[in-house]
């Protein structure tokens, strides 16, 4: 079985078309499991949904990681796959993708996307892992997963690493050997809003946690960088200033 993480706050429209998301796919073997940051709003809405496989709490902690942890504790599944709420899954036959390679062999699966700018799109195409995983990520969270064993034994989540802990979990699996899959095509929806980019009001506390990161793991000098600016490094440009942001 999967077990699909969901860290949620104050946005239980959007949440509800995660979950609808996973209720369009193929592979009937996963699980919900949502973790409610906020004041009950998420956990309300899932709830709502009367769907067995849909699950529900609150953060016994604060902040992302720490929901993500208590999710991680919850989860029955041999695999664990990460959706942020905002996002959703556009392939019906992901899950069932995620599972044949991870039925097969304990690896990180990750895919590419889709960046949702209003009524544009712009591909995200982050390409096989390499040595670009030292100074560069281009992973996207929702739609990575890997077994759950193989995540408790690199030591879990840090919590110390903020907005950054995807990222050090990313170079602990590759460091320590983990075979990195990549699925192709029209995988994952991802909304781009001021909540998720890195020029917003929080760019001194992502630099902050970049920082902690780039100590932990002795990587050289780091760019703050968006899911935006990735996307569009991998079309061979810079930011293309042309692309108008919805807020």
């Amino acid at each position: 079985m999967i077990s699909v993480l969901i860290p949620t706050k104050g946005r239980p429209h959007l949440l509800k078309e995660a979950l609808a998301s996973l209720g369009r796919q193929t592979f009937p073997w996963f699980e919900a499991v949502v973790v409610d940051d906020g004041e009950g709003e998420g956990a309300e809405a899932t709830l709502a949904l009367a769907d067995p496989r849909f699950r529900a709490l609150r953060n016994p902690g604060e902040g992302q990681v720490e929901a993500r942890l208590a999710a991680l504790a919850q989860a029955r599944g041999e695999v664990v796959l990460f959706l942020d709420d905002d996002d959703f899954l556009l392939d019906p036959a992901y899950l069932y993708r995620v599972w044949r390679v991870l039925s097969r062999e304990a690896a990180l699966v990750y895919g590419e996307g889709v960046l949702l700018l209003g009524l544009e799109e712009v591909p995200f195409l982050p390409g096989e892992v390499g040595a670009w995983l030292l100074w560069d990520n281009r992973l996207l969270v929702s739609g990575t997963a890997l077994p759950k064993k193989a995540l408790l034994d690199l030591g879990g989540l840090d919590p110390d690493m903020g907005d950054y802990w995807d990222w050090d979990l990313w170079l602990r699996a590759y460091r320590a050997g983990l075979p990195f899959r990549y699925l192709k095509g029209r995988g994952i929806g991802v909304r781009v809003h001021g909540g998720n980019q890195s020029y917003g009001a929080r760019r001194a506390e992502r630099l902050f946690f970049l920082e902690r990161l780039r100590a932990k793991h002795g990587l050289g000098p780091l760019t703050l960088k968006d899911h935006l600016t990735v996307a569009l490094e991998g079309q061979g440009g810079p930011l293309d200033r042309s692309y108008t942001l919805p807020w």
